[in-house]
């Protein structure tokens, strides 16, 4: 296995790395489920058990690593979706934040969007050979289809963020539209309706949310209000990116084909919010945790999936060149030679006090070390999307040259 203190040359291989780490750190088998030994990101109660948004993820990350390991990875699929059946809510038949328990009602739409794709990556990955996964992933997009915002009032559209609050928000619309267009895939006869369901969705989302001056997305709105929460998060584009890509699929329309172009340009451009716009231009980095810009990741390389053998040799470039730069960025500040991990803070000046000497040293950077010690403890979410980044990013640089880790500004 590739050295952990080498720069990585095969970023499937790092991701292969990363899931073991994860599964043999966090994975209890007494306990049938994952938990942490320290207090971090994710858990809740004296036992430290990560909450559902984390696990699915981590499934996320597993099937992943499915893809590219079989032998090694796939036995872990039926462990992870058993443990995330202890969420389940039998009267909502929604998956809760927490493990389920009787009158528990704290279910996020968004967090359930990324379970379903996880069951429905799962199906694919051991070759429809588990029925009862794509069954479950059926019932839960029923109660995510169940989430749209069909009353009249100002939002007019997008899917909840809760089932007890009235926010409508990206990440969930994008992500339940994505959920829709994979399921799609697998029930020939019921097609028409996921895809038109999800273009309806999507269609909200650019009317709705995009900025009309740098293609990216809002964060979201409440139903009965006219203010829209302008947070521009990178997960925001990438999985508005990834639904528009999926429609164009299966649309060949013209108009998903545009706004999949302007997307990948809001992604790629360092006059973009989602970069750290505080450095020169070469220096620009997308800024958000890691488990957002996994994300944005995975949007970027449904692109060039879906789309890259249409699209310009520029728009190829670009994409290849950002997915470099921020590999060699994430190992260069995020990783921990000390225990393999990496750390889910995408700000370099933030994440150890080995990676802000190197920024003070390469970058001569002006920000102050400032390490907030629980949000920065590794954790399950953490692990998965650096697995994810790793996976993700060898959709389009399955090799890369080791020279450009000793570059300050690649």
């Amino acid at each position: 296995m590739q050295s952990e203190t080498a720069p990585v040359t095969n970023p499937s291989l790092e991701g292969y790395r990363m899931l073991v780490k994860m599964w043999t750190e966090f994975w209890n088998p007494t306990k049938k489920t994952f938990t942490s030994r320290w207090s971090c990101h994710g858990v809740y109660g004296d036992e430290k058990k990560f909450n559902v948004w984390s696990v699915a993820v981590a499934l996320e990350a597993i099937t992943d690593g499915a893809r590219l390991y079989p032998k090694e990875i796939t036995p872990m699929i039926d462990l992870v979706i058993n443990a995330l059946l202890k969420y389940k809510s039998p009267e909502h038949h929604g998956y809760c934040a927490v493990e389920n328990f009787s009158g528990n009602k704290d279910i996020y739409y968004d967090d359930d969007a990324q379970v379903a794709i996880g069951l429905i990556n799962a199906y694919e990955v051991t070759g429809g050979t588990k029925r009862n996964y794509l069954d479950l992933a059926r019932d839960l997009l029923r109660f995510l289809i169940g989430g749209y915002n069909y009353n009249n009032n100002k939002a007019k559209g997008g899917v909840y963020w809760h089932v007890s609050h009235d926010y409508v928000n990206a990440c969930t619309t994008a992500e339940v539209a994505i959920a829709c267009l994979k399921f799609a895939k697998f029930v020939p006869n019921e097609r028409n309706y996921y895809v038109q369901f999800a273009a309806q969705c999507i269609e909200w989302q650019i009317n709705t949310l995009m900025d009309p001056k740098d293609f990216l997305i809002k964060d979201g709105k409440s139903e009965n209000s006219d203010n829209i929460n302008g947070a521009k998060w990178s997960y925001n584009t990438g999985t508005t990116l990834s639904a528009a890509c999926y429609l164009y699929h299966y649309t060949k329309s013209p108009k998903w084909l545009k706004i999949a172009n302007n997307l990948v340009s809001a992604a790629t451009s360092h006059h973009s919010e989602i970069f750290d716009r505080d450095y020169p231009m070469e220096k620009r980095y997308w800024r958000d945790m890691s488990y957002f810009v996994q994300l944005l990741f995975e949007g970027l390389a449904d692109y060039m999936l879906f789309i890259g053998p249409e699209a310009s040799q520029e728009v190829k470039d670009s994409i290849e060149y950002e997915f470099k730069r921020h590999l060699a960025y994430f190992r260069k500040f995020n990783y921990d030679k000390n225990d393999g991990f990496y750390y889910q803070c995408f700000e370099c000046h933030q994440t150890s006090e080995d990676a802000y000497k190197i920024y003070k040293a390469e970058w001569n950077g002006h920000k102050n070390y400032n390490q907030n010690k629980e949000d920065h403890a590794k954790n399950l979410i953490g692990a998965a999307s650096a697995a994810r980044i790793w996976f993700q990013g060898a959709r389009v640089v399955p090799e890369l040259d080791p020279e450009i880790f000793s570059k300050p500004n690649f």
